[in-house]
């Protein structure tokens, strides 16, 4: 009789079971999108699902302050919330140094949480990973280095400027050691530079990850452009300075523009404050004209432009509509593996360079700038003149059509 019951009892209860498991699921299946928030709706744009997320984000350290907080004399909200005038917006920068902004070391769970879906809906699967991997090197460096510097991951930082909002311009960065992304936001318009990102070491010289070169695909096309070049080309190509030089003097503590390249789009903080946007009219030796390239050698240079752009979503990055036949390529150094190489492209708005020239020969600086629309120059010009009857000092910069000759 036991064994009967139990024969029909347990399928009776197993198939209850299944149908309290289910049922939750069931039913937020059957919730419409529009009940989703905006940062899970994949019809929402990237503007969208950022400014949602950031308002979470920024909600989370309101009220009274938490324990931390009281036994630390901080607050996250001051931390975290600039207004949008700061002069802190202008002082990104990829050293390891203390900076505006609330580290992911002070923030709680939640916090962290959110923190990784906002950049997740800045940059694509593909940046991501880039940028996850460039933080990692981190745990590498804090075994090998004893600079006195800060090398953690919990060091990298998240600062918005001015309050996320859908009708009012609003800015954020996300900075730490070799990463620092500079996005502006306003009437869903998106702009990401400048846009920096480097490496150190690579290669990874020990452990697992032997070899590993993280920034291998913008280092190799270049590489592969300046080999495929007749002598002619290559001579057009090549600038003046001495990659070799610029590492000498880097070592013996000696910083030059004159002699060799050493981030002059991307090394602002080296010069005074009042000179920050000088780079925009910066004139510089150009090299090779794109239009001047083979069709065998354009897929070379598009490849860069791609990678380079690739770290945000499709939809960001759109608007830059970045023409290839305007651009120059120029180079400084050996393009055999290994070997030291300072490159860049140059263009009427687009800039880019790749500095494989420092003091160690495993310390890569990339940099990527927009002559009109750096810190959304040109968005927030446009909102200025539509919605507050007249244009702001915003750097807005209309293109030097010597800059590149």
């Amino acid at each position: 009789m036991l064994n009967l019951c139990r024969t029909r009892v347990m399928p009776f209860v197993a198939a209850l079971a299944t149908a309290l498991l289910l049922t939750p699921g069931l039913a937020w299946a059957q919730q419409p999108v529009s009940e989703l928030p905006d940062y899970l709706d994949r019809s929402a744009s990237s503007s969208e699902r950022m400014t949602d997320i950031a308002i979470r984000i920024l909600e989370s350290v309101e009220g009274p302050p938490t324990i931390s907080e009281l036994l630390g004399n901080y607050s996250m909200k001051d931390q975290l919330f600039l207004p949008f005038d700061s002069p802190d917006k202008e002082d990104w920068s990829y050293w390891p140094r203390e900076r505006a902004g609330l580290a992911l070391a002070l923030m709680n769970e939640p916090q962290l949480v959110l923190t990784q879906e906002l950049l997740w809906s800045l940059v694509s699967p593909e940046g991501y990973f880039k940028l996850l991997n460039i933080m990692h090197l981190e745990n590498f460096l804090v075994h090998y280095t004893n600079d006195g510097f800060p090398r953690s991951m919990n060091d990298y930082i998240l600062v918005f400027f001015g309050e996320p909002s859908a009708s009012e311009p609003w800015s954020w960065r996300f900075e730490g050691h070799h990463i620092s992304l500079n996005v502006t936001v306003s009437e869903g318009a998106v702009a990401v530079t400048p846009s920096f990102v480097g490496v150190k070491p690579s290669p990874v010289p020990a452990g697992p990850l032997t070899g590993l070169r993280i920034l291998r695909t913008e280092e190799d096309n270049a590489r592969a452009l300046i080999h495929s070049m007749s002598p002619e080309q290559r001579e057009q190509a090549r600038l003046a300075g001495d990659p070799q030089y610029n590492a000498y003097a880097e070592s013996i503590g000696v910083s030059t523009f004159d002699d060799a390249p050493h981030d002059p789009y991307g090394g602002h903080f080296l010069k005074p404050r009042d000179r920050w946007q000088d780079w925009r009219e910066q004139t510089l030796p150009a090299g090779l004209k794109a239009t001047d390239l083979t069709e065998d050698q354009r897929p070379y240079l598009q490849a860069i432009v791609d990678e380079v752009t690739g770290i945000y979503r499709e939809d960001i990055v759109a608007p830059y509509n970045i023409d290839i036949d305007d651009l120059y390529f120029g180079y400084i150094g050996s393009f055999e593996p290994g070997g030291l190489i300072y490159f860049r492209l140059s263009g009427s708005d687009f800039v880019y360079e790749f500095d494989y020239t420092q003091a160690e020969d495993d310390h890569i600086h990339t940099i990527w700038r927009s002559r009109s629309n750096d810190l959304g120059s040109d968005l927030l010009k446009h909102h200025h003149d539509h919605f507050h009857n007249g244009p702001a000092d915003t750097h807005t910069h209309q293109p030097n059509a010597n800059a590149i000759e």
